[in-house]
């Protein structure tokens, strides 16, 4: 089974077990303690602080169409739904996309699977805004560097594209250092998860530098690049970070 495919795999089964764990990895959001509109608002919170950040810094936004990527049981798709006409989320989980329909809070929210390793469900420039946060990290290469692509390629001109990824060490591609880091991300990693009865998510890095490239071949505009605000003061050297990206207007 490939790496993608166990990605599948795993969300399945996390869909199906704990999909609310899955999504925000506390105790406090498994099944047994779980406070639904705490979780919810987790999502409202973010995207306040997020839109509002847009505002403060005087980027224009359409608010016509969404994508929320990586939607998992629609925390953030709802919390879209305040700002945009109309969102839809995307995931590769059908029982994450299950749970989503039955959570659906706002009349202007979709949910669709999507199994494919890249956005091809979706024409080019269909939306105003993409969102994702805390989902590029569990996809493995090529297929995460595949979506970043393609986020600019179903982004409106004049759209805006706000993603988190994990910053990772420069690796040129195929040298052992980087067949070292893809086994251990792909293979170690989940077995020891595997062993201690956890689930079997894997994490995956990839280069300020790297991402910067694929936003500048996919002919986009970095609008800005900065840490995730819960890890901002930690001292590892490497830091999830948000890359905010637009597609030029035409």
């Amino acid at each position: 089974m490939s790496a993608f495919s166990n990605i599948e795999s795993a969300y399945e089964k996390f869909g199906a077990e704990e999909p609310f764990y899955a999504v925000l990895t506390e105790e406090k959001y498994k099944r047994k303690q779980l406070d639904e509109e705490l979780f919810f608002k987790t999502g409202e919170d973010l995207l306040a602080r997020q839109m509002k950040l847009i505002q403060d810094r005087g980027i224009q936004i359409s608010r016509g169409r969404a994508l929320d990527f990586g939607c998992g049981v629609g925390r953030l798709t709802n919390a879209m739904a305040t700002y945009f006409d109309e969102v839809i989320g995307v995931d590769i989980s059908s029982t994450m996309i299950g749970n989503a329909n039955q959570l659906k809070r706002r009349p202007n929210c979709s949910f669709q699977v999507n199994k494919k390793p890249d956005l091809s469900l979706f024409p080019e420039d269909q939306f105003d805004f993409i969102y994702s946060d805390i989902t590029i990290q569990h996809i493995p290469s090529p297929e995460s560097e595949n979506y970043i692509r393609d986020f600019f390629r179903v982004l409106a001109p004049g759209g805006v594209a706000i993603f988190l990824v994990p910053d990772g060490p420069v690796l040129r591609p195929n040298s052992l250092p980087a067949r070292f880091e893809k086994f251990y991300c792909e293979q170690v990693r989940p077995f020891h998860k595997r062993i201690r009865g956890k689930y079997e998510v894997q994490v995956h890095r990839i280069s300020q530098q790297r991402v910067e490239t694929i936003i500048r071949e996919s002919n986009a505009h970095l609008l800005s690049v900065e840490p995730h605000p819960r890890w901002a003061e930690r001292t590892k050297k490497y830091k999830p970070l948000y890359y905010w990206a637009s597609k030029p207007n035409d």
